[in-house]
C-alpha cells in the first residue's frame, strides 16, 4: 500500500487549499456493503485533508476480516478533527490489532460483549489527550501481570497498583499529557491519571472509561475519576491510587454532594443502563449522577417575554473558583420544555436571547423536600443578575459518614510509600544526572523527566554560540513540553527561530530579546497539544502569504468542522494538514505559531478572540475571521476599549468567615462577564493589579465593559452566601 507522499512546490497553486504541495494518494476505500457508518465516515475523510490516504490505507487493510473491519469503521467513523488529520494507518492499525489481541488472550476477553468492546476496550482516546502508540508497550509491560489473574477485579487492582508505580499526583498544565508522558514524567493531575489507567486497563482487554463531576460546590475544582465494566455492572475507583479499590475512594463522601458526575463513551452508544446527558461528534455523554448521589429531576419550561414557550438553551450553574461556573446546559424543546436529573444543592439556571434574560435559583436538599420544584423561566427584557443568594448543599447524609477521608492513608500504606519511595528514586536520579551534565541550567534540564537524554542530545549537538538562547528556551518551556520533545525538534525551533528573527530584521521588523523569547521562539502558544510547528510551517505556506496581511487571509479561508467532547483541539499542523478549525481559538493558535515561523512576533489573546502580532514598532490586532480589519485597533467596540487606558476598580472585600484570612481572587471571588447574556465567565487575563496589604484593599483594571463581582464566603459547613455586584464601565 502506497502511503501518503507530500510533493513540495513552489507555488500556491489553490487559494482555498493553502498548502503549497499535493499528496500520492493510495487506493480510495470504497465500503464493502452498506452500513449506518458509511456516511459519516465518508464526512471524516472529506474532512482528513492531506490524511485522507492513511485513513483509507488503515480500512482497506482490514477488508477479508468482517470483525476487524467492523471495528476499524467504527474507529474511523467517530474520530474527532484532531486525530483525522494526523494519525497514521500504522498507528490506527495497530491499536485495532493489539486490541483484539488482548480479546483473544486474556481470560475474560470473551466475555465483554463486542458493543462494550467497541466503546470501551478499542479506542485509541480516553480525553482530550494527544493520540500516541501506548497499546503496544502497555500491553507488553501488564499482560505477565494480570495473566493469570483469577478474575477481572483483581487483574482491575493489579493494573491500578502499576500505574501508580508509575505515576503520582501532582497539578501540571491544563491540556492533558498522554500516558506515555505521564510515565515519562512520574507525576500526573487526576484527569492524566485517568487517561493512564483506562488506557492500562484496555490494554488488558478491560473496558474502562472517564467519569467526571464537572465542577465541586462545597469546593473550588474538580475531579475526574475512573470507571470499569465487570460481568457485576460498572464500577469506580481513584486512578493511580490503590489505596482503597472498588467502589471505595477518598472522593466517595464527596461525591454524595456531587452537583452532576458525566461519564464518557467513545462512539454513539444505542442503549445505557444510564440517562444520556448529550451526543456530540464521536461521543456519547451520560448522565451517572444517580450511582454516586441523591437526586431529583430538574424540569424546565422556558418561556419568552409575552409568556409564550420558547426553545433555547438553558445553563445549570454552581459556584466554584469565585464566579458561577456552568455545569451543563439543555436544550429545550417547541413547548420550552426540558428535563435533568440533577444531584443535590442550589444551582443557578440561566438563560437569554437578545436583549432578555433570565437567572432563577433551584434548591433541592434531600431530607426537606422530595423533589425539586419545576423552574419556570421566563425572559425579562434588560435583566441584570444582582444581589446575594446562598448556594446550599448541606444534608444529613449517613451514607458520606462512612466514606473515607480525603487524602486518607488507606490500609496499605507500608507497601505503598515503598513504591512511592522507588518512583521517587527514579526521578531523583534524573535531577541527578541534570546536575551533573549542567549544574546551572539543571533545573530546566530536569523538567524533561525520563526524556531528559533528548535533552541532553540536543544540548550536546548545539552550536556553542547559541547555547545561551537554548538554555533559555529550555526556561521557557512548560515540563509537558520537554518530556515530549526529541532533540531534533529543540534543535530546529531555536536554530530556524533564530533565522526567522534575521530574515524579520531584514524587513524591517526589529524587537529586543525578551519579545524574541516570548513571542517568536517559544512553541507554547495556549493550551494546545505539543508538536513541532515551525519547520514544517514556514517551509509549506507560501511565500506571499508570510505576512500578517497573508496569515489573516489564510484564517478566513478555513473551513468549520465539528468537534465533540473527545479530543483535543486541532493543532496548527492539524490545521494546515486538514484546512480546517473548529472554532476560532484553533484559527488564532494557527495564526500565532504561523506567524512566530516568519519572525514576527505574536501572542493570541484568548477573552478578546483575537491575535496580536509585532510589527517593530507597536501590537497590533489580527482578527481570524476578519481580514480586512487587520491592525485596526479600532475595527471593534471590544478592540478600542482594550487598547485605550483600562479602568480602574478598588473594594475591600469582607474578610473570609472560616479563617479571617483576605480574600483572594479565583478562591472567593471574580470579576466576571456574561458570555451570550446568559452564563458567567471569569477575568483570568484581561486583567491587572492586586491586593495591597497595608490598606487592605483590593484594586484592579481592566477594559471598558460590563462586568459582575462575583464574591462567595463559605459557612461552616462550606456553604457560599454569594454576592453578585454589576460594574459597567464605559467612556
Amino acid at each position: 500500500m502506497i502511503k501518503n507522499k507530500l510533493i513540495l512546490t513552489a507555488v500556491l497553486l489553490c487559494a482555498a487549499f493553502f498548502m503549497s504541495g499535493c499528496a500520492i494518494k493510495s487506493p480510495a476505500y470504497t465500503p464493502a456493503g452498506w452500513s449506518p457508518l458509511n456516511d459519516q465516515i465518508q464526512m471524516v475523510l472529506e474532512t482528513a485533508g492531506d490524511n485522507r490516504g492513511e485513513l483509507e490505507e488503515f480500512l482497506n487493510s482490514c477488508k477479508g476480516h468482517p470483525e476487524k473491519l467492523q471495528a476499524a469503521m467504527f474507529l474511523t467513523a467517530n474520530l474527532p478533527p484532531c486525530d483525522r488529520a494526523t494519525l497514521s494507518a500504522d498507528l490506527l492499525k495497530e491499536n485495532l490489532d493489539l486490541a483484539f489481541a488482548a480479546r483473544e488472550t486474556m481470560p475474560w476477553g470473551h466475555d465483554v460483549s463486542w458493543t462494550d468492546f467497541l466503546h470501551y476496550v478499542l479506542p485509541h482516546r480516553v480525553s482530550q489527550e494527544k493520540t500516541v502508540n501506548w497499546r503496544g508497550p502497555f500491553f507488553k509491560e501488564i499482560m505477565p501481570l494480570v495473566a493469570d489473574c483469577a478474575s477481572m477485579e483483581k487483574a482491575i487492582l493489579e493494573i491500578n497498583r502499576w500505574c501508580f508505580e508509575k505515576t503520582g499526583f501532582k497539578s501540571t498544565q491544563r491540556w492533558d499529557q498522554n500516558p506515555l508522558m505521564t510515565v515519562n514524567r512520574g507525576v500526573a493531575r487526576c484527569e492524566e491519571a485517568v487517561i493512564l489507567l483506562v488506557s492500562a486497563l484496555r490494554s488488558a482487554g478491560i473496558p474502562a472509561r472517564q467519569a467526571m463531576v464537572p465542577a465541586w460546590q462545597h469546593s473550588n475544582d474538580n475531579h475526574t475519576w475512573t470507571e470499569v465494566l465487570t460481568q457485576s455492572g460498572w464500577h469506580y475507583l481513584e486512578s493511580a491510587n490503590p489505596d482503597f479499590g472498588l467502589d471505595h475512594a477518598w472522593f466517595t463522601g464527596s461525591a454524595r454532594k456531587a452537583p452532576l458526575v458525566l461519564s464518557y463513551a467513545y462512539g454513539q452508544l444505542s442503549h445505557s443502563r444510564f440517562p444520556v446527558y448529550k451526543r456530540t461528534f464521536g461521543c456519547t455523554v451520560l448522565n451517572t449522577t444517580a450511582k454516586y448521589a441523591p437526586t431529583s429531576p430538574l424540569e424546565i419550561s422556558l418561556a419568552d417575554r409575552d409568556g409564550q414557550p420558547l426553545q433555547g438553551r438553558v445553563f445549570i450553574s454552581i459556584f466554584n473558583y469565585g464566579t458561577f461556573s456552568p455545569v451543563a446546559a439543555l436544550e429545550t424543546n417547541e413547548e420550552g420544555k426540558a428535563k435533568m436529573l440533577l444531584g443535590p444543592g442550589s444551582m443557578l439556571l440561566s438563560s437569554a436571547q437578545g436583549n432578555a434574560s433570565v437567572f432563577h435559583i433551584s434548591t433541592w436538599i434531600p431530607g426537606e423536600i422530595k423533589k425539586r420544584r419545576p423552574a419556570r423561566l421566563k425572559l425579562v427584557k434588560g435583566n441584570m443578575p444582582n444581589g446575594e443568594v446562598l448556594m446550599r448543599f448541606s444534608y444529613n447524609d449517613k451514607a458520606a459518614l462512612e466514606a473515607p477521608a480525603k487524602n486518607s492513608e488507606g490500609a496499605r500504606k507500608k507497601e505503598l510509600d515503598g513504591l512511592k519511595a522507588q518512583r521517587n528514586c527514579r526521578f531523583e536520579a534524573v535531577s541527578i544526572a541534570a546536575e551533573r551534565f549542567n549544574p546551572d541550567h539543571a533545573e530546566s534540564i530536569a523538567k524533561s523527566g525520563l526524556n531528559m537524554p533528548e535533552v541532553l542530545r540536543a544540548a550536546s549537538d548545539c552550536p556553542v554560540k547559541y547555547r545561551n538562547s537554548f538554555y533559555r528556551m529550555l526556561s521557557l518551556m512548560q515540563p509537558a513540553d520537554l518530556v515530549a520533545a526529541r532533540a531534533q525538534d529543540l534543535l530546529d525551533n531555536l536554530l530556524l527561530s533564530i533565522e526567522a528573527r534575521q530574515k524579520a530584521a531584514d524587513r524591517g521588523i526589529e524587537y529586543d530579546d525578551d519579545i524574541f523569547f516570548n513571542f517568536v521562539l517559544n512553541p507554547r502558544i495556549m493550551y494546545e497539544q505539543y508538536e513541532p510547528w515551525r519547520k514544517k510551517l514556514s517551509k509549506r505556506i507560501a511565500p506571499f502569504n508570510r505576512t500578517p496581511k497573508g496569515i489573516n487571509a489564510l484564517c478566513a479561508t478555513l473551513r468549520r468542522v465539528g468537534r465533540g467532547n473527545l479530543g483535543s483541539a486541532l493543532t496548527p499542523l492539524g490545521v494546515l494538514k486538514s484546512n480546517s478549525a473548529s472554532s476560532k481559538g484553533e484559527k488564532c493558535i494557527f495564526a500565532t505559531a504561523a506567524l512566530r515561523s516568519f519572525g514576527i512576533p505574536s501572542r493570541y489573546l484568548p477573552e478578546q478572540d483575537w491575535v496580536e502580532y509585532y510589527d517593530g514598532t507597536r501590537w497590533l490586532p489580527l482578527f481570524p475571521d476578519a481580514p480586512e480589519k487587520i491592525g485596526n485597533i479600532s475595527a471593534t467596540a471590544e478592540s478600542r476599549s482594550y487598547y485605550e487606558k483600562w479602568n480602574e476598580l478598588s473594594f475591600k472585600p469582607q474578610k473570609n468567615r472560616n479563617n479571617g484570612s483576605p480574600a483572594r481572587y479565583f478562591k472567593n471571588f471574580t470579576l466576571s462577564k456574561l458570555r451570550k447574556g446568559a452564563y458567567f465567565e471569569l477575568v483570568e487575563k484581561t486583567i491587572q493589579g492586586g491586593f495591597n496589604s497595608k490598606n487592605k484593599t483590593w484594586k484592579l483594571k481592566v477594559p471598558d465593559g460590563k462586568y459582575w463581582l462575583i464574591y462567595g464566603r463559605r459557612n461552616k459547613k462550606g456553604e457560599p452566601l454569594v454576592s453578585i455586584t454589576n460594574i459597567y464601565f464605559n467612556k
